[in-house]
């Protein structure tokens, strides 16, 4: 278990740097260039570099152990962000998107340890879910705060020096590795088609990747572009209560974490899925905040349960050989899915009225009930065999 902690610990500095790297970031191109589209690239530069990690991870992964690819990805990461602080304008995207390219290394790494590391993966799931976000809730405000108070410069130091105290601590990591921890490394030459081959013929890994991928889809919907949207267009209130949506979304995902972390038993996948349909619906119809801010509380926890739950019926059902592919795989999906799904429902918000994209959303959200159910029908075949 001690061993747990210090890659949560890692991955929580690696996860603070992150978040700061961006905020100054995203204030400085802004700054320099004063173009809107600049500063909204980063979420495409940062998806796109995860994604593109997909096609390369199971290829690295075949000559490196687990615990290697964790400290060179680490390790490259803040090599990296070091260039980024001698570089100016558009070429700051490129080093971002390798940023992100090596992060899509580093989470499937550390959700595939967790089996290895701890016999309660609820649990660990749960605190690893809750603690990102909590670091999500913190560090966008703490962040702009110091950037706003010193310079962005300062801010990508500040992020320098947590990367490289991750790296310290990732490095601990891998050299407290007992012979009781299995770190694989293998010589043989696994590719991307190999782990796509293992996802298809496995009948639960193909469900439960199917579910990730389709949930990835219609979470689009509740992005914070929508958001702002909303409350300009439909509830008609001031933007700056724009904040107040995002937080209570992250708190109640938050507060879901802390239910699992306590509780031995969690609300079943479809079910989960019928809380977002329902709080899609309320979201479509209000026209009061405060019946707004319960839909998306309502939304956030059964989007932090959903994430949870597979992520620990994955861990008790997927050879721990094989994890890690389809860890890979399902982020590569995951990515392209909401890459496509915030096309999609920005595309529909521009051309139908924002409550009308809401009610279509919780239409689309129906069939995560029927692949829940087949995905926990599968749990159930894996688990009898």
């Amino acid at each position: 278990m001690k061993s747990f902690y210090t890659l949560l610990v890692s991955q929580w500095l690696a996860n603070t740097g992150d978040v700061l790297y961006i905020v100054a970031l995203i204030a400085l191109l802004y700054q320099q260039t004063r173009s809107a589209l600049m500063a909204a690239s980063f979420p495409i530069a940062v998806t796109a570099g995860m994604t593109l990690s997909g096609f390369f991870f199971a290829r690295i992964l075949s000559r490196y152990s687990l615990g290697k690819t964790l400290v060179l990805s680490q390790l490259m990461k803040t090599v990296t962000l070091v260039l980024v602080l001698f570089t100016d304008s558009i070429l700051v995207l490129g080093l971002v998107l390798f940023i992100a390219f090596l992060d899509g290394f580093a989470r499937p790494i550390q959700a595939s340890f967790i089996p290895r590391l701890t016999t309660n993966r609820q649990q660990a799931n749960s605190l690893v879910q809750g603690s990102n976000q909590f670091i999500q809730l913190a560090m966008w405000p703490l962040g702009t705060m110091l950037v706003s108070l010193t310079s962005s410069a300062i801010a990508l130091i500040v992020s320098l020096v947590l990367f490289s105290l991750s790296t310290i601590v990732t490095i601990y990591f891998y050299q407290s590795l007992t012979e009781d921890i299995v770190d694989d490394e293998t010589d043989e030459s696994i590719t991307l088609r190999d782990s796509l081959t293992y996802v298809r013929t496995s009948p639960f890994a193909r469900r439960v990747t199917g579910f990730v991928t389709y949930e990835s889809f219609v979470s689009t919907l509740w992005i914070s572009a929508l958001l702002l949207v909303y409350l300009e267009r439909h509830l008609q209130v001031d933007p700056g209560w724009w904040g107040t949506l995002n937080a209570s979304f992250l708190i109640s995902m938050i507060a879901a974490s802390a239910y699992l972390y306590r509780s031995r038993r969690a609300p079943s996948l479809p079910s989960t899925a019928v809380l977002s349909i329902v709080s899609a619906l309320l979201f479509g119809v209000t026209e009061h905040l405060a019946f707004a801010i319960l839909a998306l509380v309502i939304q956030g926890a059964a989007t932090q349960i959903r994430i949870i739950q597979t992520n620990t019926v994955i861990q008790e059902q997927i050879p721990t050989t094989q994890l890690p592919y389809v860890y890979s795989v399902q982020q590569t999906g995951y990515a392209l899915a909401f890459s496509m799904g915030s096309l999609l429902f920005g595309l529909l918000a521009d051309g139908l009225p924002i409550d009308s994209v809401y009610l279509l959303g919780a239409f689309l959200t129906i069939p995560l009930i029927w692949i829940g159910r087949l995905t926990e029908q599968s749990i159930l075949t894996a688990s009898s065999v």
